[in-house]
């Protein structure tokens, strides 16, 4: 790197930071002098400078760490000016960056090939101070622009995925995130885990307080299942009053085990809702698919929904966790009469397989 023994510090903070500062303007020139007096007056103007004496140079720090501003000159050894510009316009970045060519070459036919390889503007050298910053802050403003229009269509694109009422993917999201991870499994993951949850009596609350009072319900359970995933699980609305949760390299036991926490969590505390505290319990059925499983995902997705069933045939308020493939049975019409009576009881955690 270019030395800049006056400000180690600045340049530490731009290279080491989290994220880069939007003031942030990489210099890139082999005159030493140069280099020093273009630093000295960004400095001066509120800008934050990273120095390179080489093309080369210049490349391995963008490709370390996005620069939102590049001032290159146009003769170098080695990588010239254009050939800089056209190697980092290839480098992907999710954001843009302006770069400014300074050449001392005023005929037409410069113009045009420094913008050809990817510049947005030249400056002819020796430099106009003025100029150049002026010209700067107009990248600047593109800059932000393009950041604008960037998180706004992230945002629009987060609506789109997101159900109304709860904040949670909505159904179309949460196909594309399941057959995602099914997909993944088939190719030789780990054992993936999918747990439907359905909120126990829902249309009593909706017709004994009001759908408001159903609304309300139905995003604080939303927003407890979600406090209570990992960063890779998922969690979607999968219709009316049931969720959908995914749950990626998790083998039996730790799926029943994280259903299990979440239906405890959505139990212990009630849940206000105008006047009322409402004590709400839900039911959930989860599916573990094995490593040798290759039956369809609306197999897998079935079965998960049979054990919620079961849930609901044994009182509610309860796991019942199955596991794909197996050559067991579970005859769902004498189900009660053959469980223990410890698994009988709300909250009871039933481990029951079903046959692929």
């Amino acid at each position: 790197m270019a030395s800049d023994e006056e400000h180690p510090a600045e340049m530490a903070t731009v290279l080491d930071g989290p994220e880069i500062d939007d003031r942030t303007v990489l210099v890139v020139d082999d005159d030493a002098v140069t280099r020093a007096r273009l630093a000295h007056l960004l400095r001066s103007n509120g800008f934050l400078v990273v120095t390179a004496e080489s093309g080369e140079e210049a490349l391995v720090l963008f490709e370390r760490l996005h620069f939102p501003l590049v001032i290159t000159d146009w003769s170098m050894p080695g990588i010239s000016g254009p050939e800089l510009c056209a190697l980092l316009r290839a480098v992907p970045s999710p954001l843009y960056t302006y770069i400014l060519l300074l050449t001392a070459r005023t005929d037409k036919d410069a113009a045009a090939l420094g913008l050809e390889s990817g510049a947005d503007d030249f400056a002819t050298k020796p430099f106009d101070s003025r100029e150049l910053l002026a010209r700067l802050r107009v990248g600047q403003r593109l800059n932000s622009m393009q950041r604008r229009m960037v998180e706004t269509e992230k945002r629009l694109r987060e609506m789109a995925e997101r159900d109304g009422l709860t904040g949670v993917l909505n159904r179309r999201a949460l196909d594309g995130r399941v057959q995602a991870a099914y997909s993944y499994f088939l190719r030789g993951g780990p054992p993936l885990s999918l747990a439907i949850l359905d909120i126990d009596h829902f249309k009593s609350i909706n017709d004994q307080y009001g759908h408001q009072a159903g609304d309300k319900v139905l995003r604080e359970v939303a927003l407890r299942i979600e406090q209570n995933l990992r960063a890779y699980d998922t969690v979607g609305r999968y219709g009316g009053e049931e969720f959908l949760l995914v749950y990626p390299d998790t083998p039996m036991d730790r799926g029943r085990a994280a259903a299990e926490r979440i239906r405890s969590i959505i139990t212990a505390t009630s849940i206000p809702a105008g006047d009322s505290q409402l004590k709400v319990t839900v039911s959930i059925g989860v599916v573990t698919l094995q490593p040798t499983y290759r039956g369809p995902l609306s197999q897998a997705i079935e079965t998960a929904d049979e054990a919620l069933y079961i849930a609901k045939k044994l009182g509610r308020d309860r796991v019942v966790a199955s596991i794909l493939p197996t050559t067991e049975r579970v005859d769902t019409g004498s189900i009660t009469t053959e469980l223990p009576t410890e698994m009988m009881k709300p909250g009871a955690v039933v481990p029951l397989t079903i046959r692929e």
